[in-house]
């Protein structure tokens, strides 16, 4: 009986499940290799310090960036301009492969001895997703958001309904910094890659992705001393069991960047706000573990714009 029940059953839609689960993977993947990164500066330190060879500074810095990495992770804090640390490349599109090839990663652990973009004062708390998550809203256009949730790194999740309609947000923080050899090595043919600087200096890494809906615009923003601000806006909302509905993106990629370049990000954060903010989204699973949150089932907690006049 149970077999010709189901068998009249249309078959559920997997469309776009495969887009999210690889978008997941990415973020943990992203989070190793910076770990990962850190180990492979430390050894060029020891190696290059053992040998003692003076080493020519090519165009670009490229070939000595690991070098250099391991010297500005265990020295003293230098300024921007140091040749301790690998220059940034300024205005650059990365080149795009024939084929795929692994990307180079866009994060290391080593912190830049350089404060880009900094904090205002006061006391700082080590950063929550649910502080990552009630300054986010502070920082969106006007709209009604909804279905928050909280991600490792630690990260933050809403959904904007603005002028554009319903769309996903999530940022997300992670310690270390950006990688200028992901400046120059090949992305894959439906990644575009471009890399900038903000008038304080500040790199940003900006990734389009044509053909998927979960992140089809990345944008990372480099705080300096170790912070890394991470931006996605998708065209799509998230699984509901069945597909990932289309969608526009709520918020233009100017207003992205200008969201991860707040000053107001950082590995720690002001003391009040994530008290505050650890407090008033206490109703969310997860708010005191960096952990997922389960997508489905969790009631809407829509925040009226009103309140997110900055």
């Amino acid at each position: 009986m149970f077999r010709n029940e189901m068998s009249s059953q249309a078959r559920p839609s997997l469309d776009g499940m495969a887009e999210e689960v690889l978008a997941k993977g990415r973020r943990a993947r992203r989070a190793r290799t910076a770990k990962i990164a850190s180990t492979v500066f430390v050894a060029a330190g020891l190696v290059s310090a053992a040998v003692a060879v003076a080493v020519p500074r090519v165009a670009g810095g490229h070939h000595v960036a690991a070098v250099r990495g391991a010297v500005a992770k265990s020295a003293s804090p230098a300024s921007p301009a140091s040749p301790a640390w690998p220059a940034w490349p300024g205005t650059r599109t990365a080149p795009v492969g024939d084929a795929y090839t692994p990307e180079t990663a866009i994060l290391t652990a080593a912190s830049s001895p350089a404060n880009y973009i900094p904090q205002p004062p006061g006391p700082k708390a080590p950063t929550s997703s649910a502080a990552i998550l009630d300054e986010l809203l502070k920082l969106l256009p006007p709209g009604a958001t909804s279905n928050y949730a909280f991600y490792e790194g630690p990260g933050a999740q809403t959904q904007l309904d603005g002028a554009s309609g319903p769309g996903t947000i999530r940022v997300y923080e992670f310690k270390g910094s950006l990688n200028p050899e992901a400046c120059s090595s090949a992305v894959p043919s439906d990644m575009t890659r471009t890399c900038s600087t903000l008038p304080s200096g500040a790199p940003v890494i900006t990734d389009r992705i044509s053909d998927n809906c979960i992140e089809p615009l990345v944008i990372d923003v480099d705080h300096g001393d170790g912070t890394v601000v991470e931006i996605l806006v998708s065209t799509c909302l998230p699984w509901d069991g069945h597909s990932n509905p289309p969608t526009h993106m709520a918020i233009t990629a100017a207003q992205a960047l200008q969201i991860a370049a707040s000053p107001a990000w950082g590995v720690q954060m002001d003391a009040g706000l994530v008290r505050e903010a650890d407090s008033r989204f206490a109703d969310i699973p997860g708010n005191s573990h960096v952990q997922e949150l389960a997508g489905s089932g969790l009631p809407p907690h829509v925040h009226a714009s009103a309140s997110r006049a900055s």
